[in-house]
């Protein structure tokens, strides 16, 4: 997979005082909101390529995403190479694999749908995970915000629904944290990575199937009910979840999405007309009504 030029400033990698891991050169340098390099550089002997996380952002929780990699036990996980216990770095052997809106972007003859089944069902798996995982760190998107920012938007009704419909309980799970396409790897329709597992945890599984599902900026798929609805399908292969709930947490999302980029005018009137229709009383959540 093909990774950016440099975008933006970051530390010098070869500062870092690595135990094991020889790096030689840097090859890309990925969008994450830490520092990530995509390298070339090798460990006992052996040459390798590689993603290195550094925890530039004073949040960051990397040894949160160490230490959960190494309790699960799936086939779709990074290999670590390394990583430092104090929580500064992260080391992880290169996957082979595309992101789907790269699959689709390259073949235009792949439909979006015949990977949703596949994309819920890994979800559900993730969820089904047990062991004494930590608390997920509390995060913006789980606020409703004041009643100043609907009002600012002209969407009152979309405040309304979410103080009147704030779900009564919170079903508990080990949630990803951001389970979505970027952080997602295929190959023959299989996914065979799913990386970023810092923001991972005990957390509201209902709300990481909705921050799942959500259509983001320029995404060019899970924008109809027909691809919704089979990715529900292959969660509800595994587990169980409740509609109301995941259409209440998107509701949610999309309310914090539209004050990302005000000058995405298309993507506004997108989000703003998925509120209109899905707070619509008349309306049931056993199909969420897309474009």
């Amino acid at each position: 997979m093909k990774q950016p030029e440099k975008w933006k400033e970051t530390i010098d990698p070869f500062s870092l005082n690595f135990k094991n891991f020889k790096l030689t050169k840097i090859l890309g340098y990925p969008h994450a909101r830490n520092d990530v390099f995509y390298c070339k550089g090798y460990i006992n002997d052996k040459d390798i390529y590689s993603f290195i996380k550094y925890a530039s952002k004073s949040d960051s929780n990397i040894l949160n995403e160490a230490e959960t990699i190494n309790m699960l036990n799936f086939n779709f996980l990074p290999e670590i190479i390394e990583y430092d216990k104090s929580g500064k770095y992260i080391i992880t052997k290169e996957v082979l694999g595309e992101r789907l809106s790269t699959i689709l972007q390259l073949n235009k003859s792949e439909k979006a749908i015949d990977y949703m089944f596949e994309y819920g069902k890994t979800l559900a798996l993730i969820h089904s995970s047990n062991n004494k995982f930590s608390e997920i760190k509390h995060r913006k998107f789980f606020d409703i915000p004041s009643e100043e920012y609907f009002k600012e938007n002209n969407i009152e009704f979309v405040g309304e629904y979410l103080r009147k419909n704030k779900p009564s309980t919170i079903n508990k799970c080990f949630c990803h944290g951001d389970f979505h396409y970027a952080n997602i790897l295929w190959e023959n329709k299989k996914i065979v990575a799913v990386l970023d597992w810092e923001l991972s945890g005990i957390g509201n599984k209902e709300f990481d199937i909705a921050w799942s599902i959500i259509n983001r900026p320029s995404q060019k798929f899970l924008k109809t009910k027909k691809e919704v609805n089979e990715f529900l399908k292959g969660y509800k292969s595994i587990l169980k979840f409740n509609k109301e709930y995941v259409k209440y947490y998107m509701c949610l999302i999309y309310y914090h999405f539209l004050n990302v980029d005000k000058t995405n005018i298309p993507y506004k009137n997108y989000v703003t007309k998925w509120l209109s229709k899905n707070i619509n009383p008349h309306l049931t959540s056993d199909n969420f009504v897309n474009n």
